[in-house]
């Protein structure tokens, strides 16, 4: 038997990290966070305002855990946190509980997600040797990062998850992208943020099912109906596990994941005729 946790984090800069290197001043924080942004964008040539990984504190993350057994995955937990939710040390610290013995999927968490969770683990003097033990280490199958997995073997070969999203049927990023978190971070739109991360995760997890299907760990079979056991559970799950709000905002999304279970039930019956 084989667990999975698929997560993913939505951020926003840490204020106080931003006031630290910004230096003592009466400066609004927005007036601040334009300063750091500005020397970014100063030191890329103007290529990036995306700051370094220390700049990012998680205010939502959103897991789907599953169990492989007989060669058939189930989805068997959902879970939504925020920092609205409960305080960011207790969530890492049940987070690198969650993590032991299983195997991680993502989508760039090697290069985003797990480093700011190992750098807030840092700063709240919160314990990870687990993690530092078992799938952190350098080519550990105990963690799977989609994006380098479906990377084409040349330079520049990985596209955005909306894009291997859109490709397998999936409805990829839509009414809210990663840029919009912080303006929604100030709005108090936790549920939204919340709710645009769990739709990363799913879709994250059903293209790693089919990612499995292609390079031969999941039969046709077990794929088909790994993918109909998550249609059937996620609803069942979102309406046990989520908060109103998120819930609400994640209405019709698996509807519009469509195209994706119609085509594994489709490889389903391809199989069935031989």
């Amino acid at each position: 038997m084989r667990r999975f946790v698929t997560l993913d984090l939505e951020t926003v800069p840490d204020e106080a990290l931003v006031a630290a290197v910004d230096g003592p001043s009466d400066r609004p924080y927005q007036d601040q966070l334009q300063r750091v942004v500005a020397e970014r964008r100063a030191r890329t040539g103007a290529r990036s305002d995306f700051l370094p990984l220390p700049y990012h504190r998680p205010v939502a993350a959103c897991l789907l855990e599953a169990v492989e057994d007989g060669g058939i995955v189930e989805v068997t937990d959902v879970e939504a946190w925020t920092d609205r939710r409960s305080d960011e040390r207790a969530f890492l610290e049940r987070l690198w509980s969650r993590l032991e013995g299983a195997t991680v999927v993502t989508f760039h968490g090697r290069g985003f997600d797990l480093p700011v969770l190992e750098l807030r683990s840092l700063k709240l003097e919160v314990p990870a040797a687990a993690w530092f033990g078992g799938a952190r280490r350098f080519a550990s199958t105990d963690h799977l990062d989609l994006k380098e997995l479906l990377a084409a073997p040349v330079q520049g070969g990985a596209a955005p998850l909306d894009l291997y999203a859109k490709l397998v049927g999936l409805p990829g990023k839509e009414d809210v992208a990663g840029s919009d978190v912080g303006a929604l971070y100030a709005a108090g739109a936790l549920d939204r943020i919340a709710a645009y991360c769990m739709t990363d995760v799913v879709q994250t997890w059903l293209l790693l099912l089919r990612y499995r299907l292609l390079e031969g760990s999941l039969t046709p079979d077990g794929y088909a109906e790994s993918a109909a056991s998550a249609l059937e559970r996620l609803p069942r799950l979102f309406a046990a596990r989520l908060e109103a709000g998120p819930r609400a905002a994640l209405h019709g999304f698996l509807d519009r994941c469509a195209p994706y279970f119609g085509a594994a039930s489709g490889q389903a019956r391809r199989v069935a005729r031989g």
